[in-house]
């Protein structure tokens, strides 16, 4: 099971560097067309949705590499069973926020789709498209959460817990 989350992250976050450099492209594009005189129209709107997607991709890649900030200042303190029970009772908390904010996400994408929203732009890029990478992000960081979770409960080190203990050592 973990040799598959791992491709499945390790897609995501391939997915969340595309969405990066097509930031970079449409950037680039646009500044190379101002000195030849040419606009790209709504190049800006598509770099805020990329990189909207491109972040939230990563979310869940992100916890598994132990990059996200965690403050550890109580939990720190504690060690064996109350370390443990503090783990499961923020990690239930992170995922059933995370899980809230995906279902939602996941709504306002599917009501976009329903009522053909799209952007005020001139290419009236539908809103769908961006509200729809967002949705899978939140669901990678819901599992990635969902993981831990499992790890904590049958008392394996998580994946972040292990990558920042390595970190913290060199």
């Amino acid at each position: 099971m973990r040799k598959s989350l791992d491709i499945l992250f390790k897609v995501t976050s391939v997915l969340a560097a595309v969405f990066l450099v097509m930031i970079a492209v449409l950037i680039l594009s646009q500044s190379i067309g101002r000195l030849f005189g040419h606009v790209i129209p709504d190049a800006n709107e598509l770099s805020g949705f990329s990189l909207a997607a491109g972040m939230f991709l990563a979310l869940g890649p992100a916890l598994r590499h132990g990059a996200h900030i965690r403050v550890l200042l109580v939990v720190g303190q504690l060690s064996g069973v109350p370390r443990r029970i503090m783990d499961l009772i923020t990690l239930a908390f992170a995922v059933f926020l995370a899980g809230y904010f995906t279902w939602w996400m996941g709504v306002l994408a599917q009501e976009s789709f329903s009522y053909g929203d799209a952007s005020p732009g001139v290419l009236a890029f539908p809103l769908w498209i961006p509200q729809t990478a967002m949705t899978f992000g939140l669901g990678m960081l819901t599992l990635a959460l969902v993981e831990g979770f499992i790890d904590t409960l049958w008392g394996r080190a998580t994946v972040f817990a292990d990558r920042e203990t390595s970190d913290m050592t060199e």
